[in-house]
């Protein structure tokens, strides 16, 4: 879930530059795509509300539930009404909420589809996040990015076989800092473009490819400053793969240009 001053005029862009549909008007307002949904409600622009992560069956929720429970961390109901029963949330070391549960794939607007994929966040305190993400959790570490004298500034975690569901980057602050949608292949950048390009929705980053997960996109921002990442061909994971270290320079976050480097 997003937060937002105006829930409306975000939801508004959604539906247009991302071919959402409103199936509730809330609070908070819930939208849908293919392979997508959001949800907007009333708070602090550019801070996140909790970010959604469904399993495929109800076995394994309940296997990460007592995982968790063994160590001792702190398990809330779900916020989220788009989860089914036995979904459970809770709070990372940012304060940033996560909600596991098993929920139904979206197929509203299937002619263009775009996967809600990945999550990214800006910390403060990298060593903590790390700790909690891959220690507590359970993600694994794909890759690393680290700066001459070895201080980490951005991880990328993952989940499944995708190469990341998840990452954080050093920054002065704690704030969401992108979410991605996936639409699998390189032609469909182009058609996404093209469709943005029509509404006046100006590209600020990219196109261009990212070192690590070795993805295309680009990126664009929305009415509250949300970066909103178009992402293809995210890298399949190969069995007993390595984490990766990455040098912190403009080329890790994007081979073919320039980069954002957030510290």
């Amino acid at each position: 879930m997003l937060q937002s001053g105006d829930p409306p005029k975000l939801a508004d862009f959604y539906c247009k530059a991302l071919c959402m549909t409103v199936v509730d008007h809330g609070p908070p307002i819930y939208l849908e795509g293919a392979g997508r949904k959001l949800l907007i409600g009333h708070g602090t622009s550019r801070q996140l509300g909790f970010g959604g992560y469904a399993f495929g069956v109800n076995e394994g929720l309940e296997r990460f539930h007592s995982v968790l429970q063994a160590q001792g961390l702190t398990l809330d109901l779900s916020p989220s009404p788009l989860f089914s029963d036995g979904a459970f949330s809770l709070a990372d070391p940012d304060g940033n909420r996560l909600v596991f549960g098993t929920s139904s794939r979206s197929t509203i607007g299937a002619d263009r589809s775009a996967r809600l994929q990945h999550l990214v966040v800006a910390t403060d305190d990298m060593a903590t996040m790390l700790e909690f993400y891959s220690g507590q959790l359970g993600f694994g570490v794909t890759d690393r990015v680290e700066d001459e004298s070895g201080d980490l500034r951005a991880c990328f975690l993952n989940s499944d076989a995708e190469h990341h569901s998840f990452a954080f980057f050093k920054a002065s602050e704690k704030r969401l800092d992108h979410h991605s949608y996936e639409v699998e292949e390189w032609g469909l950048i182009r058609d996404w473009a093209d469709h943005l390009a029509d509404l006046d929705i100006k590209i600020v980053w990219g196109p261009g490819r990212h070192g690590p997960g070795n993805n295309l996109f680009f990126m664009i921002h929305d009415p509250d400053g949300n970066w909103v990442e178009i992402s293809a061909e995210l890298e399949k994971l190969a069995a007993n793969r390595d984490t990766h270290i990455w040098p912190h320079d403009e080329k890790t976050l994007n081979l073919w240009g320039p980069g954002y480097l957030r510290s």
